[in-house]
């Protein structure tokens, strides 16, 4: 709730997927992140096709400390739609 609130939101790269995890790339002031987020409870929110998911999404994260970030929760979502 705290990064969808108060995040700083940037462009990151979706990397894969495997499983229940989102494995995506970022870059803060330089400092390139990477990182993953469990999905195993937001599932139902993923967009349909995910095997087209790799590539461009947004990620939201903490301006005090970038490598706590997410691409996927309840209430937002980075990720794009299959196809845009």
């Amino acid at each position: 709730m705290m990064l969808i609130a108060h995040g700083n939101m940037g462009d990151a790269n979706l990397v894969d997927i495997r499983d229940n995890l989102l494995v995506y790339s970022y870059d803060v002031r330089g400092v390139e992140y990477t990182a993953s987020q469990d999905i195993s409870k937001l599932r139902e929110f993923l967009p349909a096709g995910t095997g087209s998911l790799a590539g461009p999404v947004l990620v939201r994260y903490d301006a005090r400390n970038p490598a706590n970030s997410i691409v996927l929760a309840e209430q937002w979502s980075g990720l794009r739609p299959a196809g845009h």
